[in-house]
């Protein structure tokens, strides 16, 4: 069933992005480079073959916890209904815990690291995501949920995420409250520190608002990182945090320290040399109180 969705999509995915880039080069907006575009898809590619590596393994699993289920959901409606919000939040915690340690951060990075943002950006694949994310799903099967039809729903809800992967569509008003739209999901991959860590949500922001990690889209976002890769050569973009982590764990540290280093928020260091999300933000919190007190 998922890969059927895929292959249903994929062909409409290129003419929106065909359209995209037409609509771009029109009016000028330079919103796509040749060589970002490139890596979007190599990595797309990689994580691709990955995906289908692993997808059997983690069908087993989720079929094998489906026999355990605590309890099963006989209505058809509501059935797929609560699969949608249980696959949604699942990945929003998923999406949660890659932002906020650094290990899963080390992968999930490729994602953010284009300083573009246009439909191609949503296949810009955190290419070893597949490794992982069905583990998230398990609560699921012990739930009453298909193995089958939870990989689905992960699928339906990803296709939604690629077309708000895009900087031409403005607020769309009500929606906004309810769903991961373009302009809320601009927020997600900007630099800026206020957008920080802000809007993981994949089809529902409703998860965000109730767990205050939403930010309404306010000041023009700056895409990519906080530090900019440079080479954006497709290998170096997903071992960039990988080299990063190595290179920090052959300083002399403490079991402690090494711990923080591989499992604490992303920016933690030992000796202040790299600053966390937190500590950007209460930084920029005490320059804008300095600021106001010598304006007045």
């Amino acid at each position: 069933m998922e890969l059927l969705l895929d292959l249903t999509f994929y062909p409409v995915f290129a003419v929106f992005i065909g359209l995209e880039v037409f609509l771009s080069w029109r009016s000028q907006l330079q919103l796509y480079h040749f060589k970002d575009s490139f890596t979007n898809v190599t990595l797309s590619i990689f994580n691709g073959i990955v995906d289908l590596a692993v997808k059997g393994i983690w069908l087993f699993v989720l079929l094998y916890f489906n026999k355990y289920a605590f309890f099963h959901i006989q209505n058809v409606f509501l059935y797929w209904f609560l699969l949608f919000l249980g696959q949604d939040f699942c990945f929003w915690l998923l999406h949660y815990v890659d932002h906020k340690c650094r290990l899963f951060w080390a992968v999930h990075v490729t994602h953010h690291s284009s300083e573009k943002f246009n439909l191609t950006v949503a296949i810009r694949s955190s290419v070893f995501q597949p490794l992982y994310r069905p583990i998230y799903y398990i609560p699921l099967a012990l739930m009453g949920f298909n193995g089958v039809h939870i990989l689905f729903m992960f699928a339906v809800c990803n296709t939604y995420g690629f077309f708000i992967h895009t900087d031409m569509v403005g607020r769309l008003g009500f929606l906004e409250y309810i769903f991961a739209t373009p302009s809320n999901h601009r927020v997600h991959h900007s630099s800026n520190v206020k957008y920080l860590d802000k809007n993981m949500g994949m089809v529902l922001i409703i998860w965000d608002r109730l767990f205050g990690t939403y930010q309404k889209e306010e000041e023009k976002p700056k895409y990519g990182l906080t530090k900019s890769i440079k080479n954006d050569n497709p290998f170096n973009v997903i071992t960039y945090e990988w080299k990063n982590l190595a290179k920090d764990l052959k300083k002399p540290l403490t079991v402690r320290q090494k711990f923080m280093y591989i499992f604490g928020p992303p920016g933690w260091s030992h000796d202040g040399s790299s600053k966390t999300t937190r500590q950007l933000i209460e930084e920029a919190k005490i320059e804008a109180v300095s600021g106001e007190a010598l304006v007045s």
